[in-house]
């Protein structure tokens, strides 16, 4: 989801009314509140990198709440454009979502009338992360080297907004890659130096791939590092949910829950902003 979100979110923070943004048949939407009693929905992108992380926390919510929580996946796919995607979230969030978890906060981002932003719950880092045993920071990688970046991420734009400010030969050559999977093996392969991803990306393809154990995180200095605080889109509709799920972020925030849910999907960061 957040590969995504971020482009969307700033489209709808154009400053746009959102009926004139979305191309939704009034037909299509269900103007009434749902009536789940104890029960809310949860949805999460399907695609998402941390989506079972983002599903835990809300299972955390909904046990903070005395809520039953019922996940909703199917959702994600969307283009890296931006293109159809406020229309389905509309839907969604309209139609079936409580709460879509796993969102990038900005505090400078304006969002439609339609969404509200639960506070984050969690900031995890963009990460450099190499094969070289030799390399502790990215300084130390020779500048003939190749780097790859996560394409339409918050980290390859902070990449591409440090090395327009130096000459060519003062900068790597990026190579974007939409496919975090294909970018681990050129590292592996020494095809490229290493690569900017966010941090769950490389966690889940450690999980996934033994010889990507092997990769190694470095600093990224001399860039600036990144991370992403993550929250949840609420309806506006449902200002009390909003308000009580901020709380119960609050709570688990302060009595370690959201840590040890780092801690168990093998997360960098730490909980809230």
């Amino acid at each position: 989801m957040l590969r995504f979100l971020a482009p969307a979110l700033f489209l709808v923070g154009t400053g746009m009314a959102f009926a004139q943004t979305s191309g939704i048949p009034p037909e299509e939407l269900t103007n009434t509140r749902r009536q789940a009693g104890d029960t809310i929905n949860v949805c999460v992108d399907a695609t998402g990198q941390s989506r079972a992380f983002d599903l835990d926390v809300a299972r955390a919510i909904g046990d903070a709440l005395f809520l039953q929580v019922n996940p909703i996946e199917g959702f994600g796919g969307f283009p890296v454009n931006g293109d159809g995607f406020i229309d389905e979230l509309t839907l969604a969030m309209n139609n079936t979502c409580d709460l879509f978890m796993g969102v990038s906060v900005s505090t400078e981002a304006q969002v439609s009338e339609a969404f509200s932003i639960t506070r984050p719950y969690v900031t995890i880092p963009f990460v450099l992360a190499v094969a070289n045993p030799d390399w502790q920071k990215l300084a130390d990688i020779p500048l003939d080297q190749r780097l790859g970046t996560a394409m339409a991420s918050i980290g390859e734009m902070t990449y591409i907004t440090w090395a327009q400010q130096r000459a060519k030969s003062e900068r790597w050559i990026r190579l974007p890659y939409a496919d975090p999977n294909l970018m681990a093996t050129r590292v592996l392969d020494g095809t490229i130096a290493g690569m900017i991803l966010w941090q769950p990306a490389l966690a889940k393809l450690r999980q996934e791939r033994t010889e990507a154990q092997s990769l190694r995180i470095i600093g990224t200095d001399p860039v600036a590092e990144t991370a992403i605080r993550v929250g949840a889109l609420v309806s506006s509709r449902n200002s009390f949910l909003r308000n009580q799920v901020d709380q119960a972020i609050d709570a688990l925030t302060e009595d370690g829950t959201i840590d040890a849910l780092l801690e168990k999907h093998h997360y960098m960061g730490h909980a809230g902003e």
